[in-house]
């Protein structure tokens, strides 16, 4: 069968980093599926050979398209070999990174020094990394909104237990964040502390309710998420445990002036929310993150994600007793046969709706647990 030949083309004697393989993981995610493969990623650098049981035309086209689209393409080496052994050749020369023209001349005359290519090369990393993880935690919170049925808040079917926003508001509200996740992931590379994170969630949050028409959809997505971004790009940049400093960013932060819902709750039922979850390293959305990984059911997760966590916002909304009836529900669900989950998980949507019952907690973790499984190759 055809084989793909992928490495990154990286100058110089650095060839692996933690950037480095987010870009080659990356890659390999929109590559054909192999019959088999080898993957390395090694300080040699990253490689791997996959055989394709695709005509090995159509697997060029494949490759030269990822290397043309891809805003980190230029330093993918995708080489397509025929059943035969032979070698496709590449149609169009590489451009240099620098000055655009040919990169063969280039190279050859050493027109540019080796300081050059790697700041271009790192520009490009960095630009890509926190462009595509801002894009995948917006798939992460409409993928959350999306779950139907979700009992007591918004999704596909319904509104929920709210009467003040719905499905394309919160579609809305989470493109509104894109740059705002962008920015987090940029201030992790540039090494920040929690300081100048907290001034862009803020500024973020004004930006959503600018979206939203002062409507809170995402305040608390906007806090999770931005403190992972931000970690990531500490890890991605300096190799950093990411929970660790996703914690230490949280503890750095100030707490807010006004009185909220959470605060409320904390001094009522001694609930520490959102902030205690990030102080802590994420266990809960871990937790989800790893639900997802074993049973690849989005219910599964939001279920038991209900089940183990305080949810500041049912406490608000329906004290403990409304905590306690959320968790019964979720517990007969999740124990109850598959074939009768979707029956049931509507009538837990009607029963939180007649009690004015909302997990928007729950529905922060489980987006938060969605983007931790997508960005599984950086932190496991």
């Amino acid at each position: 069968m055809p084989l793909i030949s992928f490495s990154m083309n990286i100058p110089g004697p650095v060839k692996y980093s933690p950037l480095i393989r987010f870009a080659f993981d990356e890659a390999l995610r929109q590559l054909p599926k192999a019959v088999e493969q080898t993957v390395l990623r090694e300080h040699t650098g990253c490689e791997a050979i996959l055989c394709c049981d695709i005509p090995a035309e159509e697997l060029k086209v494949l490759c030269r398209r990822l290397e043309e689209t891809s805003p980190v393409g230029r330093l993918y080496d995708l080489d397509v070999l025929t059943a035969e052994g032979e070698k496709l050749s590449r149609e169009i020369p590489r451009t240099c990174l620098i000055c655009g023209g040919p990169a063969f001349p280039c190279a050859r005359s050493r027109a540019h020094s080796l300081e050059e290519l790697d700041a271009a090369v790192q520009k490009l990393l960095q630009d890509f990394a926190a462009e595509r993880l801002a894009e995948l935690a917006v798939e992460a919170l409409k993928d959350e909104v999306q779950l139907t049925p979700k009992p007591g808040l918004v999704d596909a079917a319904n509104n929920g237990a709210h009467t003040d926003m719905d499905l394309p508001l919160f579609v809305k509200s989470a493109e509104s964040l894109r740059p705002y996740f962008e920015e987090a992931v940029r201030l992790g590379l540039a090494g920040a502390d929690a300081a100048p994170l907290q001034q862009a969630g803020l500024r973020a949050e004004e930006t959503m309710f600018e979206a939203t028409g002062g409507i809170n959809t995402h305040k608390g997505a906007i806090y999770g998420f931005g403190l992972l971004l931000c970690a990531m790009g500490h890890r991605l940049k300096r190799g950093c445990d990411l929970f660790e400093k996703a914690s230490e960013l949280a503890a750095g932060c100030k707490k807010a002036a006004e009185q909220t819902h959470g605060s409320i709750v904390l001094e009522k039922h001694g609930a520490g929310g959102a902030r205690q979850e990030a102080q802590s390293g994420f266990p809960t959305a871990r937790y989800g993150a790893q639900i997802l990984a074993e049973t690849g059911n989005a219910h599964t997760a939001f279920l038991s994600l209900l089940l183990r966590c305080e949810d500041t916002n049912l406490l608000y909304r329906g004290g403990a007793e409304g905590l306690a009836f959320a968790k019964a529900w979720a517990n007969r669900v999740l124990n109850a046969p598959a074939e009768l989950r979707p029956s049931l998980l509507k009538e837990m949507d009607e029963a939180f709706i007649s009690r004015n019952l909302s997990p928007g907690g729950t529905a922060d973790l489980l987006a938060l647990s969605l983007f931790l499984r997508r960005t599984k190759n950086i932190w496991q």
